[in-house]
C-alpha cells in the first residue's frame, strides 16, 4: 500500500501541470488560479473611435498577458486562447454589445507563418467567441497576401510601408455586420488597413474588438 501511494505520488510530481507565469501546480489550462485572477484583475476596459471605426479592448499589453498572447503565437500553447477569448468576451459584457447577425472575422497570418505555426492564434479565439455568442465565424474573408516582417520592431512610417497591400478583402462582406477581431493593437495600423478594405467593399458596419492594446492607444 506504501509503495502504491509512494508511485502514485511519483506520477503526480511527474505529470502535474505547471503553471507557465509561476510554475505552481495547477489542474486545468497551464495557468494556475492565482495568475489568472492577475490576469483578469488587471484589465482596464477601453472605447474610442478611429478612422471611423468604434474600437473596443480588454487589456494594456503588458506583465502577465504579454506572455499569454507570446506563449499561444510562437510556443504552441493553443489552450491560452482561453484567456484572450475570455478577456474580448468580458469586454464585450462591460460595453453590453450585440453582435447579433454580425459575422466573425480574425486578423489572418500569411500562409508562411501559418505553414511554420500551424495554426491562426485568432482563429482559435473566434472559434470560441462564435460558439458562445452564436455567431458565425468566416475566416476566408480577410486574406493576408504579403508576408511582412514583425510589425512590432518597425517604426510607425515602416508599419504603414510594410502593410500596404499586406491584405485583400472578399466582395463576400457587402451588406455584411462584421466583427473584426485581434490580440493586440498597438499603432493601429494593420486594423486601419483592414477596416478600409473591409468599408470600401461596401460592409454594412464594423466594429473592432482587441484582447489588448498597447498604452499608447487610446
Amino acid at each position: 500500500m506504501k509503495l502504491l501511494s509512494f508511485f502514485s505520488k511519483l506520477l503526480d510530481y511527474i505529470y502535474y501541470r505547471k503553471c507557465y507565469l509561476c510554475s505552481k501546480k495547477c489542474t486545468d489550462i497551464s495557468i494556475c488560479p492565482d495568475c489568472t485572477d492577475k490576469i483578469f484583475s488587471d484589465i482596464s476596459y477601453c472605447k474610442t473611435k478611429k478612422f471611423g471605426v468604434e474600437i473596443f479592448s480588454g487589456a494594456i499589453y503588458e506583465t502577465e498577458i504579454l506572455k499569454i498572447i507570446r506563449a499561444l503565437k510562437y510556443h504552441k500553447k493553443q489552450e491560452f486562447e482561453k484567456i484572450l477569448s475570455d478577456v474580448i468576451l468580458k469586454t464585450i459584457e462591460n460595453y453590453e454589445l450585440n453582435f447579433e447577425n454580425f459575422i466573425i472575422c480574425p486578423v489572418p497570418i500569411h500562409q508562411n507563418r501559418m505553414k511554420k505555426r500551424k495554426y491562426n492564434h485568432m482563429e482559435l479565439v473566434a472559434d470560441s467567441i462564435g460558439k458562445k455568442l452564436d455567431i458565425k465565424v468566416q475566416k476566408d474573408l480577410i486574406k493576408r497576401v504579403k508576408d511582412t516582417a514583425p510589425l512590432y520592431k518597425l517604426s510607425i512610417p515602416e508599419r504603414k510601408k510594410a502593410i500596404d497591400g499586406a491584405f485583400e478583402v472578399s466582395d463576400e462582406v457587402k451588406d455584411k455586420n462584421i466583427l473584426l477581431i485581434d490580440d493586440i493593437i498597438t499603432s493601429g495600423t494593420t486594423v486601419k488597413e483592414i477596416s478600409r478594405l473591409i468599408n470600401e467593399k461596401g460592409a454594412s458596419s464594423l466594429v473592432i474588438i482587441s484582447a489588448t492594446r498597447s498604452k499608447s492607444f487610446i
